[in-house]
């Protein structure tokens, strides 16, 4: 029917799964659509199935009540307590955000939060009230996803409810109780992968390939397999979390059958049962295939003896018992319930039909055992089958047209700073450049141009949809802009006004056009007026001010001259209007350093909760708040390359190291100098880090450093080398250990102790001193 691109019969997937003529109730039937195509499939069941007035009414959608959640609880509270809105929103987001979860266990997963009960007095109160609020029915609304069909007008069965909001007219029964009265329920959810899928196909037509379609790609590519056993799996639906990253790797999948049972496997059930480990030993060799019975190689070979999908108990109880696929679908119901008097019946039931039909008492109960073990597992093969197909699309698109893919990767998660910032550094690990927005050549959103992928207006902070619209237009009508007068002549003032024109400044959006974005800046005043002066002009009739008859060319005034603008305002002035850092990153020429001495980054956090960890990055916001002694304490932000860890610094840390926080922040000598922070790591998203010890990254080498290395090869140990090596190293003296690691032609590496000092001071400038005076790098520090 085309409503997935997968065969059925091709991937041995059960019809009675779908739909069973045994089962009394009715199926609950979910779709995934592309984010942009929902609104109209909702149109369009509506108008198919609709008669005429809402007395007519076959489809609507369907009502949610809405409960005071955690946060909801904490943020309505706070509102009524007068607390501030920024006060109140760092408290919610606090709150770790795990589906369902209350604010008691909250408090025991957040010390944070804990913390900042303890520290204040209106945080107490707040909390025990929303405590006592939370679970209540707060709201009516429409559910995000489901639609209810009828037979028949639907109020002739159910009572609806029209919202004062939308004005449309809703269930008043909720999806439970609509199920329960007989009437069919649809899920229809908008997947933002089909929105980035479709993009990405939309982008290779328009450039390399005219005729590309995702539905006809081979699942057979090597290169598409080859880059998921790589790990490489950043943007890649499904698989793109470190522990999903680390079973595709184990299991090495080189087929499409391969990849099917990896989004089954990977959820809390088989890998905490010890399934997913007995898998990957099986499928690389390192433990035999084992079946308890002949007729289960058929049935489980392609899993490799492992019960994965819940298709697999229909096909057992309906080959060894006689169940017909109907009757062995609710045999897998009755498992995944676990009811114990259901079950011993369904024993009962399966081992007399597999004794009827030769198999042994012992061994059909053993294996009826073995189906309930996996049953409470086992996942819908029709559903791990067709989000493997994503997953295959995803990963295809991006190991063959990776600038495509991940420009509409960047537009689909355009309001998602952290996923943004990850995946534009991942690009750019892969040799793909984001580049800032053009007037020239950016378009609403991410496109890809030949030099990488270009920023959108649309991400350019105060510019609006209007401003945008004006920009193309005057380039569609005119062509490219030749400079800023050219731009202003063309535009609509109104609609990108000085503050939309000096935003684009800013993010490097007239670089093309003009290389000193401080020159261009200094001129903004004096070009926009004559420009908006020549479309006034224009509009009268009247000969131009710089020029002579009308449409001569004019003459431009000229640019003001103004010293380049240092790097770092460059790339901060980008951040400021981008939210991002794009041309480059100020801990870029950095990130050896920070690799020496850090053990993790922001994107790589996940298993590790609870361990000690050295971060590095820049503190991006630092908010102080006093406990409830007095003292103060605070919370900040360290960015790195990657993304972003919330710090949390208590009072006897902060006391130590506030100073040095604050400096960093707030224009002091140290003022957007990188830190080393150590401390323990607190699952969420964005990680915590509660910290113990924060350092210059300047004063690293100095601290951390337990034992310099110096590599040199025997021949160039000369008199005259050695002793102005000695002379060097007398100059920095320190606590760190020096070593010589002297390298003989046709024997190994030996180390020998330097005697000529006690120890040095290894900062960077001893270790540029060293690397010149052999003329390449030797030096090595051992932290």
């Amino acid at each position: 029917l085309g409503i997935t691109g997968v065969d059925p019969i091709e991937y041995d997937i059960i019809f009675e799964r779908f739909l069973n003529p045994e089962r009394v109730s009715m199926p609950d039937i979910d779709v995934d659509f592309c984010m942009h195509g929902r609104e109209q499939v909702i149109r369009y069941v509506a108008e198919k199935y609709d008669g005429e007035g809402d007395d007519g009414k076959r489809v609507a959608q369907i009502i949610t009540f809405g409960k005071l959640q955690a946060r909801a609880a904490v943020r309505d509270v706070g509102r009524v307590l007068g607390m501030t809105y920024g006060d109140v929103d760092r408290i919610a987001k606090l709150i770790p955000e795990t589906l369902g979860i209350s604010l008691d266990e909250a408090l025991q997963q957040s010390q944070e939060l804990r913390a900042r009960v303890d520290a204040d007095g209106q945080v107490a109160q707040l909390m025990t009230t929303a405590r006592r609020l939370e679970g209540l029915t707060r709201h009516a609304s429409i559910h995000a996803a489901g639609v209810v069909i009828g037979t028949r007008p639907l109020i002739e069965t159910i009572p609806l409810y029209r919202d004062p909001k939308s004005g449309e007219v809703v269930s008043q029964f909720d999806m439970r109780c609509v199920e329960k009265v007989g009437l069919i329920k649809f899920d229809f959810l908008g997947l933002r992968t089909l929105t980035t899928i479709a993009a990405a196909e939309k982008r290779v037509r328009e450039g390399a390939d005219p005729d590309f379609r995702v539905g006809s790609i081979s699942y057979e590519d090597p290169a598409t397999y080859e880059m998921l056993s790589a790990g490489n799996t950043e943007g890649v639906f499904q698989v793109e979390s470190s522990g999903m990253t680390d079973l595709v790797v184990k299991l090495h999948p080189s087929s499409f059958k391969e990849l099917i049972p990896i989004v089954a496997l990977y959820r809390p059930g088989p890998l905490g049962s010890g399934m997913v480990d007995d898998y990957i030993a099986r499928k690389n060799g390192e433990r035999a295939i084992e079946y308890l019975l002949p007729e289960l190689e058929e049935l489980t070979a392609e899993t490799l003896g492992v019960i994965v999908y819940q298709d697999q108990v229909l096909q057992i109880a309906n080959r060894l018992a006689g169940y017909s696929l109907g009757e062995a679908d609710l045999l897998r119901r009755a498992m995944g319930k676990k009811k114990a008097s259901e079950m011993a019946k369904q024993e009962q039931r399966f081992v007399e039909g597999a004794v009827a039909r030769g198999i042994e008492q012992a061994k059909a109960a053993q294996v009826f055992k073995l189906m309930a073990e996996f049953a409470g597992y086992g996942f819908a093969k029709s559903h791990s089958t067709a989000y493997a197909l994503i997953t295959y699309q995803t990963a295809y698109l991006k190991a063959n047209h990776p600038r495509e893919y991940f420009a509409a990767l960047l537009t689909t998660e355009a309001s998602n700073h952290d996923k943004l910032s990850r995946y534009i550094a991942h690009a750019h690990a892969l040799g793909i450049e984001t580049l800032a927005p053009s007037v020239n050549e950016s378009s609403k959103n991410f496109t890809v141009v030949s030099d990488g992928i270009r920023f959108g207006l649309a991400g350019v902070k105060n510019v609006g949809e209007g401003a945008i619209e004006s920009i193309l237009a005057a380039r569609e009508s005119g062509g490219p802009f030749q400079d800023l007068y050219d731009f202003a002549a063309r535009i609509d003032g109104r609609r990108a006004n000085r503050k939309v024109v000096e935003s684009l400044v800013k993010c490097g959006a007239f670089d093309s056009l003009h290389e000193n974005r401080a020159s261009v800046f200094a001129s903004l005043d004096s070009i926009l007026e004559a420009g908006a002066a020549a479309q006034r002009d224009r509009e009268v009739g009247q000969e131009s001010l710089f020029g002579g008859i009308e449409g001569a060319p004019v003459a431009a005034p000229p640019h003001r001259a103004a010293a380049p603008g240092a790097a770092r305002q460059r790339l901060d002035f980008e951040r400021e209007m981008l939210g991002f850092y794009v041309s480059g990153h100020p801990l870029s020429a950095l990130l050896p350093r920070l690799k020496r001495f850090t053990d993790t980054v922001s994107n790589k956090a996940e298993g590790l909760d609870g361990r000690d960890v050295w971060v590095g990055g820049l503190v991006t916001s630092l908010r102080q708040t006093r406990t409830r002694r007095g003292s103060l304490m605070a919370f900040a932000t360290l960015e790195d390359m990657e993304g972003s860890f919330d710090l949390v610094v208590f009072a006897e840390t902060y006391a130590r190291y506030g100073s040095l926080l604050r400096a960093v922040l707030e224009g002091e000598e140290q003022a957007g100098e990188p830190l080393l922070v150590h401390g323990t790591l607190e699952a969420g998203d964005p990680a915590k880090v509660l910290v113990k010890n924060v350092l210059e990254l300047d004063r690293a080498e100095e601290r951390l450093a337990t034992s310099l290395d110096i590599q040199m090869r025997s021949d160039e140990a000369t008199e005259d080398r050695l002793a102005a090596l000695r002379e060097i190293l007398a100059s920095q003296p320190g606590e760190c250990a020096v070593r010589l690691a002297l390298r003989i032609p046709t024997r190994s590496e030996t180390l020998l102790s330097v005697g000529c000092t006690t120890g040095v001071r290894p900062d960077p400038e001893l270790l540029k001193n060293l690397d010149a005076l052999f003329g390449r790098s030797v030096t090595r520090l051992r932290v």
